[in-house]
């Protein structure tokens, strides 16, 4: 093989190798970001978005960050042991600066409002390309101080069976009952005739 034959294929590779789709390039198609079928399209993005679904905390590509979104109930804080049902994690690219993502993206920390996510690798002060805000940033509450956040029912005191009871009477029925008081079980004896004497019958 000549020396030109070897630098036309060098060069070749090369710029395959600089063609290869990255973590946040633009898609139509899974296979716009990766012939493997290791990677998709999120279509749901402007443009498309080369990602991972699905990632598990450091097993992003080097460029990448695996990022879990809506992790839990708005308002909530985040538990590791139980995380919202909606929640999905995304590789996303990495970056440093704006100037780092593709136009019409921006470099922003996704655990802040309005995204709320969590950053599942070791690095959690990692920035990503992603879209800017529509409707300006949310302000959900950061702690678990919401009732629906608790997995603890809100206690509801002690039931009185009385009360109970009362409730079930028609309105002024519980006030208005006459006491009916214990049954008077002497009266009630002298009340029932005996057996009858077959003596004096007759």
């Amino acid at each position: 093989m000549t020396r030109a034959a070897t630098f036309a294929i060098l060069t070749l590779a090369a710029l395959a190798m600089g063609c290869t789709p990255e973590l946040g390039d633009k898609c139509v198609l899974s296979t716009d970001c990766s012939l493997r079928g290791d990677r998709t399209c999120d279509t749901s993005q402007p443009g498309g978005y080369c990602t991972i679904r699905d990632c598990r905390p450091n097993g992003c590509p080097d460029e990448g960050a695996c990022v879990l979104f809506e992790p839990t109930v708005p308002g909530c804080g985040y538990d590791n042991r139980s995380r919202g049902r909606v929640a999905r994690s995304y590789c996303m690219a990495s970056c440093e600066e704006d100037a780092d993502c593709r136009d019409g993206y921006v470099c922003v920390d996704p655990k802040v409002a309005p995204w709320f996510g969590v950053i599942l690798d070791d690095d959690i002060g990692k920035r990503v390309c992603i879209l800017p805000p529509s409707g300006g940033a949310s302000s959900a509450p950061a702690g678990n101080d919401l009732p629906v956040c608790s997995s603890v029912a809100p206690d509801a005191g002690t039931l009185d069976a009385q009360s109970v009871y009362d409730a079930t009477l028609p309105t002024d029925a519980a006030t208005d009952a006459p006491d009916a008081g214990p049954s008077d079980a002497g009266a009630d004896a002298d009340a029932t005739p005996g057996p009858t004497d077959a003596s004096d019958a007759g």
